[in-house]
């Protein structure tokens, strides 16, 4: 392919300031009669010196008239009469040469002034901002337009008085908390609850200006470190999760509208890691183990179950091209994926050889799996990553889409209770225990992205509970004390005695399951039991392990329903020995019609008049033979001889303890507005959330930034009008400025202010300094959860490019402004302004007033135009006739419209809008104007690259968009900053002190490759080149650097909207790539290591064998360069 060897890039550097300004365009510069007294004088004595001198006697002698002009004053003072005369008349006529002089002037003045009738431009009145203060008994006041404020007096000593341009009504309304919320590229939420701080709670702002950032941005390189991480999830309270005690498993199943994509996105989630829950605790909240089983004997039983139901190799291999059921662990062993399959034929018929020739024909244990030839480590390892378990469950049936999360509190854990804000600390408006759900900031995968729109139609919560031990024990006697051995029906107990076990936690809610766990103590020892036991009593009534049984009730609404009539309470056969254990299992369909009760009140016993809370335990026939074995004992012990067979005493049921098992489910329905409630958690508060149909699950953040602004003392409608300070330069001006969305909070919900309430904006959009002032709808309230309640609050947000807003100094309320009027003031207060906190009093007081601030000095002030200014003004006029045309044409413009900047260069037929990728040389009806801003003005934000800030551009786009050709495309762009690194070893003195002069010449290099840093008046110079031995002999000539070696100069391109390293190569001598490149230092100032400076502590001047690139082409290193030099 043939090679482009036109040159697109336009010569020049454009218009600076200074070479703006042309001397000769002004009426000194030429003059009619420039000669000065010495001058005449001397002409004088050359005309003289033609003179022939006539005496006295009428002859000649050969004398010239010179000797009457060549003369001086003597220092005394004394002269010749006739040469002071002469001198007289020499100061007479330079009068006459001043007025000659003016010819030029006089001649512009009668064209400019006369003939086009123009005039200097007028002063320009200063204007400030006030925030005014209400008297403690004023709610509301109107201040008149034309408000009188005093400023002190001029230099004149005449007073300055400052004017109100409009009438304002004030109010009692103060800004009182300013909250900031940022989302990054990746969903993770970063709060500023006290956003004008340093650290967005509070910290202090140490920088000059006490700026602070207005989304609440973190530096980019520690953002947790800079800001705090928000927490966003949801929540539910329920009755339900009233759990007191034991080991408790809870599942809580979230079923969505199944809309499309949804399943895909959601298995992108690493689900062990996406969330984090909390159960509500007495003290505070409770922390939950994610999963239930035991991950490890469970994916061993999950393998083994999937190698023993293979039947043929297929099912373990999987068949080619086909992806294998096995998958291959990425992070162990060979990872080579889509192979076709990982396990292959020979290794599954020795899975199934080995399998089949041991006992069942099944693996039972892991040990023998790996003892197949084929299974080593590595496939090993597939196996366990295939059948990893996920902790929670994600399905797609007919409900919808549903994610399953599962978590268990140990028994070590306290007890879940019902919630209070008093102790948690969270504004969740229930009184019952609650399930909170936290997305995980840890998270390499941050769900908030994935889970946000997910629309929850169902929920249901399910809880398996098991050792329940503090329980209600009581028998037809007494209660029975907890922690000891108890006779559950009495000392004797008969056909019909009671045992009532009683619960809140338990017996309160809808039971899907309930088990007895029952520990007898003293149980006959005998082979068979019972019937071992009771042989002595004959067969009236069989005593047998199984014979003993009881009938079970539930207490509901004071009666006693039937739950199971006939329920064994021993274990063991009629024919095998007793085990203590027994557990009685009353099962789903037994509970059937019970529904929950969450206002069960508290209790302490059963009485008749108990409405719930118990289950009784009614004992069957037959009794345990108290009755029968005082006559039965009788009886056999009058047989004669001692042939009597002496009944055993008859068993008293004993229980060393007793515990419940059970579990729960309930549903909780979305749009029922009486239900107990889900929760959104969002980044500064929570809130109640319900829907007809669905909800989301999560909190919206569709913002990038958003800040909140609180207002106390607010009441409904009252119209607010706000100061926002901000600092020029610290916004990105390679971003594009984003639309600024206003809108108020009405109980939980933000709405946006239609267009007829946002009254004034002079802000442009939050790039500038100035008024903004609201009609607050009625709406508005105080009343709300997601942010601190008693509060008005209104938010700003942008979707993307927050950067693009810069750093704001203020934000206050009733603020008014005001503008010098001159009452014959001295012409020049103007060119200064009036400094912050000098304007407190009014020129007539009034008692609404109860105090005046003057934040910030006056601005905007101008002199009347000095005549040098006029004729250069009108001679550009002349020459572009306000209309953009030619690129001289651009560059004057904008440089007498906006004084800040300090240099232009328009380039004609180039676009380029800030992406250098898409940076086009030849481009027809473009026009691209590069701005430099005034350097003395240094970026806040970066000295080495000074820009001109987002408000100045919008500015400058305005300003010519209303004056250049319609068929014109114009961009308005900061220069590219091309970037030069050096790197070399470098040998000082013995005199100069290692660290010190490391850092020094690295700040010399700086200085050096980026001037304009350092001189006010520099020259900008684009696409220029820097030769290597230039940066060489400026190092080399400095006075503490004894040599240096290994010389290497880098040039670095880097991309000013997204950040990225274009290119960063070895060259010889650099040039700026396109015709808006300006080279300059790598780094920041105040940073050190942005060059690579090696100290020698030796004379080992070894070098590497570098091969040096020449500048003609700029090319990328390779990835593997870059870290290496890193």
């Amino acid at each position: 392919m043939s090679k482009d060897c036109n040159d697109l890039t336009l010569p020049g550097n454009g218009t600076s300031r200074a070479q703006r300004l042309l001397k000769s365009l002004l009426p000194e510069y030429v003059r009619v009669d420039e000669r000065k007294m010495e001058d005449l004088q001397d002409f004088a004595v050359n005309i003289a010196s033609e003179l022939k001198f006539i005496n006295s006697s009428n002859t000649w002698n050969g004398d010239d008239w010179s000797g009457f002009f060549d003369q001086k004053i003597e220092e005394n003072q004394v002269t010749n009469p006739h040469f002071a005369l002469f001198l007289a008349f020499l100061k007479l006529f330079s009068f006459a040469q001043e007025d000659i002089n003016t010819l030029t002037q006089r001649h512009l003045d009668f064209y400019y002034r006369d003939v086009l009738r123009l005039k200097e431009k007028a002063a320009v009145e200063d204007q400030v901002y006030l925030i005014l203060k209400l008297a403690k008994h004023i709610q509301a006041h109107l201040l008149p337009s034309d408000t009188a404020f005093k400023a002190g007096k001029d230099d004149l000593g005449k007073e300055i008085l400052f004017y109100t341009e409009n009438q304002n009504v004030l109010n009692k309304a103060e800004v009182t908390s300013i909250f900031a919320l940022y989302k990054d590229q990746y969903g993770r939420f970063y709060k500023s609850p006290i956003a004008n701080s340093s650290d967005g709670i509070g910290g202090e702002l140490l920088t000059e200006e006490k700026q602070w950032r207005s989304f609440g941005r973190p530096i980019e390189l520690f953002p947790d470190q800079d800001r705090e991480l928000a927490t966003i999830g949801f929540a539910v309270a329920s009755p339900i999760l009233l759990m007191g005690e034991g080991s408790r498993k809870v599942s809580l199943k979230l079923t969505f509208e199944p809309t499309e994509g949804l399943l895909d996105q959601l298995k992108l989630l690493p689900l062990n890691d996406t969330f984090e829950i909390w159960f509500s605790g007495e003290e505070e909240w409770i922390s939950a183990t994610i999963g239930w089983e035991n991950e490890e004997n469970s994916i061993a039983s999950k393998i083994l179950d999937f190698l023993n139901k293979a039947s043929k190799w297929q099912d373990i291999a999987g068949v080619e091209p086909v992806l294998g059921p096995v998958l291959d662990d990425p992070e162990k062993g060979i990872h080579r994926p889509f192979k076709g399959y990982d396990i292959g034929e020979i290794t599954a018929k020795n899975i199934l050889s080995r399998r089949n020739s041991l006992s069942g024909a099944k693996f039972t244990s892991v040990d023998q799996v790996k003892t197949v030839r084929g299974i080593g480590e590595d496939k090993w390892h597939d196996l366990e990553y295939t059948f990893r378990l996920s902790k929670h469950e994600l399905s797609n049936d007919g409900d919808g889409i549903s994610l399953t999360l599962k978590c268990q509190l140990l028994p070590e854990d306290p007890g879940v209770v019902n919630y209070s804000e008093e102790v948690l600390l969270q504004k969740f408006k229930t009184s019952s225990p609650m399930m909170k759900i936290n997305l995980a900031n840890t998270s390499q995968s941050y769900g908030y992205e994935i889970l946000k729109d997910c629309q929850l139609k169902k929920a249901t919560l399910s809880i398996e509970v098991e050792g329940v031990e503090n329980l209600i024990l009581q028998n037809d006697q007494s209660i029975l004390p907890i922690g000891k051995n108890i006779k559950p029906f009495g000392f004797r107990p008969v056909k019909g005695s009671n045992f009532y076990i009683g619960s809140k936690e338990v017996f309160g809610k809808s039971l899907k399951s309930l088990d007895l766990n029952l520990l007898w103590h003293a149980l006959p020892e005998g082979s068979k039991g019972f019937a071992d036991h009771y042989s002595a009593y004959g067969n009236t009534l069989e005593r047998k392990n199984q014979s003993f049984t009881t009938a079970i009730d539930f207490l509901e609404k004071k009666e006693w329903k039937s739950i199971n009539s006939s329920k064994t309470i021993f274990s063991g056969n009629n024919n095998a020995s007793l085990n203590q254990n027994k557990t009685i299992s009353l099962a789903e369909p037994l509970w059937e019609g019970i529904s929950a009760n969450p206002n069960l009140e508290e209790f302490s016993e059963w009485s008749p008049s108990s409405n719930r809370g118990f289950i009784r335990l009614k004992l069957n026939s037959p009794d345990f033979g108290h009755k029968d074995y005082p006559l039965i004992f009788a009886r056999e012990a009058l047989v004669p001889d001692g042939k009597g067979n002496l009944p055993k005493e008859p068993y008293t049921p004993e229980l060393q303890s007793i515990s419940l098992d059970y579990s729960s489910e309930e549903s909780l329905d979305i749009s029922e507005k009486e239900m107990e409630g889900f929760f959104h958690i969002g980044a500064f508060g929570e809130a109640k959330i319900q829907g007809e149909n669905a909800i989301p699950l999560l909190a919206e953040y569709e913002n990038e930034g958003e800040l909140m602004i609180g207002l106390s003392d607010h009441q409904k409608a009252q119209n607010i009008q706000l100061l926002i300070q901000v600092l020029d330069g610290t916004a990105n001006p390679e971003k594009p400025v984003p639309d600024v969305k206003w809108s108020y909070l009405t109980g939980n919900q933000w709405k946006e202010f239609d267009q007829y309430s946002l009254l004034t904006d002079e802000t442009n959009g939050l790039i500038q300094s100035g008024l903004l002032a609201f009609a607050m709808p009625r709406e508005a309230d105080t009343s709300h959860s997601i942010l601190p309640e008693s509060t008005t609050w209104i938010k700003a947000s942008v979707r993307a490019d927050s950067d693009a807003i810069p750093d704001f100094i203020a934000v206050l309320a009733q603020a008014v402004k005001a503008s010098y009027e001159s009452n014959e003031n001295d012409p020049l207060r103007i060119a200064k302004s009036i400094s912050a906190e000098t304007i407190s009093k009014l020129k007539i007081g009034n008692s609404a007033i109860n105090k005046i601030q003057q934040p910030f000095s006056s601005f905007g002030g101008k002199t009347e135009e000095s005549s040098e200014d006029f004729y250069q003004r009108i001679s550009e006029r002349l020459r572009h006739k306000q209309r953009a045309i030619t690129l001289w044409d651009y560059e004057h413009l904008v440089l007498e419209q906006f004084p800040e900047v300090y240099q232009v260069k328009c380039l004609n037929h180039t676009s380029y809008d800030g992406d250098l990728t898409k940076y086009k040389a030849l481009a027809p009806r473009n026009v691209t104007l590069v701005i430099i801003s005034n350097v003395q003005n240094k970026n806040a934000v970066d000295p080495l690259r000074p820009k001109a800030s987002v408000a100045q551009i919008e500015a400058i786009r305005e300003f010519i968009t209303a004056i250049y050709p319609p068929a014109v495309y114009l961009h308005v762009v900061n220069p590219v900053f091309e970037e030069i690194q050096v790197k070399t070893k470098v040998k000082f003195h013995s005199w100069a002190d290692k660290n010190f002069f490391a850092r020094k010449l690295e700040d010399d290099l700086k200085a050096f490759l980026s001037p304009w840093a350092f001189e006010a008046d520099f020259n900008w110079t684009f696409s220029e080149s820097l030769h290597s031995s230039v940066v060489l002999h400026f190092v080399e000539k400095l006075d503490y650097v004894d040599y240096l070696t290994c010389f290497e100069l880098y040039h670095l391109v880097i991309n000013p909207v997204s950040g990225e390293l274009l290119s960063r190569t070895r060259v010889e001598a650099a040039k700026g790539s396109r015709g808006v490149s300006v080279l300059g230092s790598v780094g920041t100032l105040g940073s050190y290591g942005d060059h690579l400076i090696e100290v020698l502590e030796t004379e080992d001047c070894l070098c590497e064998d570098n091969e040096i690139k020449p500048a003609a082409s700029i090319a990328s290193v390779e990835e593997e360069d870059l870290d290496e030099e890193f």
